[in-house]
């Protein structure tokens, strides 16, 4: 009879959940604005240069807009002076790029391409987040029902979301410089063949997809398998089950691919040679985690404030913070991962032991 009991449970735990209407309503609208959202971002990544940066600018003023909702201070002040703190952490390696080309140039600044601006590196500016600081604390100087608590929302989540956006620009603009000297006829190369564009955009899609593959797999194994809930409190639908399962989806085929594309001499980044294979290994398996860590603390935001998403823009998916959350300490960690061992190694300047030390 016991063992009886057991097979049931254990039958039961196996048996996938049955999807009522409004779940499959769902995933079909989630997969279309997926498919939507793919026509009209990778297009973008692709080609690179001002058509992203413009794109992602668009995209960060959406976000503020959207994280200002949350401690409901949509005014116009507000909204500007946030915007400008967190577009300014965003593109500060820019302002140093432009600053050298103009040294260069003899004090001139020629437009060029926006990749020549972003040289300078992964870069937290003090004197903003300082300056963003006492701007934001002004405010609470300023208006009467401005508190603290809100200051000190809105600098945390703009550091966050500067540094999201900065690592999304160093994701694309990197491999640039990464290639020089590789393809022949640099910078041309770059400018008018596609394999060029492609090439240089491999490292960004390969985050991307991770981090997309880590949703989808915690999403579809959670539906039709989770059965024990992680956090009630912080997210009601996420199961264990779809925690590793997208994990470990992830993983397995971005490693793959990864590989794969090592393999046939295309890699994503000069230094992510198949002789060199545990990097991508290494970056794969870090990926899916901090995308999940990422897709809780924006849950967890989302549950202080007592919103369900932080706006209705992507139908299906809610705002365009409810679709970034995870990519954001993705590609953070990704581009930390890349700045720290990929430069080092590849410069031959350091070694693991003095990284590890």
């Amino acid at each position: 009879m016991i063992k009886k009991n057991k097979d049931t449970l254990l039958a039961r735990e196996l048996t996938p959940n049955e999807l009522s209407d409004s779940a499959k309503k769902s995933m079909f609208t989630r997969v279309i604005s997926a498919i939507v959202m793919a026509v009209l971002f990778v297009p973008a990544i692709v080609l690179g240069d001002w058509i992203y940066f413009f794109l992602m600018t668009i995209v960060l003023a959406i976000a503020c807009y959207e994280i200002l909702g949350c401690a409901g201070r949509r005014s116009f002040v507000i909204y500007i002076v946030y915007l400008i703190i967190v577009l300014t952490i965003a593109i500060w390696p820019m302002f140093k790029g432009i600053i050298l080309s103009a040294g260069e140039s003899g004090g001139r600044i020629v437009i060029t391409k926006v990749d020549i601006y972003f040289q300078a590196g992964l870069t937290l500016p003090i004197i903003m987040v300082v300056i963003g600081f006492f701007l934001l604390f002004w405010l609470t100087v300023i208006y009467k029902d401005f508190s603290v608590v809100d200051a000190s929302f809105l600098m945390t989540m703009a550091i966050v979301l500067g540094l999201g956006f900065q690592c999304l620009f160093y994701l694309r603009f990197y491999p640039i410089n990464a290639f020089k000297g590789i393809i022949p006829d640099y910078p041309k190369a770059f400018t008018f063949t596609p394999d060029s564009t492609i090439r240089t955009s491999l490292l960004l899609i390969f985050v991307i997809l991770s981090t997309i593959l880590t949703d989808i797999g915690a999403y579809f194994v959670g539906v039709f398998f989770g059965k024990h809930k992680m956090n009630e409190r912080i997210s009601p639908k996420k199961t264990w089950e779809g925690f590793f399962g997208g994990i470990v989806i992830s993983f397995v085929l971005t490693s793959s691919i990864g590989l794969i594309f090592s393999a046939c001499n295309y890699p994503i980044l000069p230094i992510f040679t198949i002789e060199k294979w545990y990097l991508i290994v290494i970056l794969s398996f870090l990926i899916p985690f901090f995308a999940t860590l990422g897709d809780f603390v924006f849950s967890a935001i989302k549950r202080y404030w007592g919103i369900k998403d932080y706006g209705n823009l992507i139908p299906g998916h809610g705002g365009v913070l409810d679709r970034l959350d995870s990519l954001f300490f993705a590609s953070i960690v990704a581009s930390i991962f890349i700045s720290i061992f990929m430069v080092a190694i590849a410069n031959g300047n350091i070694d693991w032991t003095t990284i590890l030390v």
